[in-house]
């Protein structure tokens, strides 16, 4: 069974795209940076689009910020995969061999690490979506509709399809003779 990528944790203007990959955890970044800058660092990953030199040098720098100080041992440990994976890759073919050899856990610790970025950044990052309501909507609803909606059908409608075609136009029934009898099956 093919694992899913799961190690570019792309953060664009609204969306994260993650693709995480593994290594041995570096352990070099630093533990205390700030959450604007952990999340920015992840904005400018996300900028980098679909080009692996812009993406691993956008990690590198991420690797550079590190993660902020509440950081889960598992997300961290996502993190670190996601920094070696990209700095031990020469293009994107060798990092989506990493992604596919993810272990159990150091897959668990990958999306650990997707969810933190969510739950920090998405918020601050936005979704491109209005995060208030105009204020200028109506608080009141009508109070003029109607209150006595018909609730049943009318009972003339017809229940059989007719067979006998004398009634109908006779432009339609033209139509309707030229029509085969019987219908193609698939």
């Amino acid at each position: 069974m093919k694992r899913t990528n799961v190690f570019r944790t792309l953060a664009s203007a609204g969306a994260a795209v993650v693709l995480m990959v593994s290594l041995t955890a570096c352990g070099g970044s630093p533990d205390d940076a700030s959450s604007d800058d952990f999340c920015g660092a992840m904005e400018d990953v996300g900028k980098s689009g679909d080009d692996f030199d812009k993406q691993k040098d956008a990690v590198a720098e991420l690797g550079d910020v590190g993660t902020p100080d509440g950081i889960s041992k598992d997300a961290r440990k996502g993190f670190e995969l996601m920094v070696d994976a990209y700095d031990d890759s020469s293009d994107q073919d060798e990092l989506d061999k990493k992604a596919d050899d993810l272990s159990d856990d150091e897959e668990k610790q990958s999306e650990a690490f997707s969810k933190y970025f969510l739950d920090e950044c998405m918020d601050d990052m936005g979704t491109g979506m209005p995060s208030e309501m105009p204020s200028d909507l109506p608080s009141d609803l009508p109070t003029d509709l109607p209150s006595d909606l018909p609730t049943e059908l009318p009972s003339d409608l017809p229940t059989e399809i007719p067979t006998d075609l004398s009634d109908l136009p006779s432009e339609l029934e033209s139509m309707l003779s030229e029509l085969p009898s019987e219908m193609p099956s698939n």
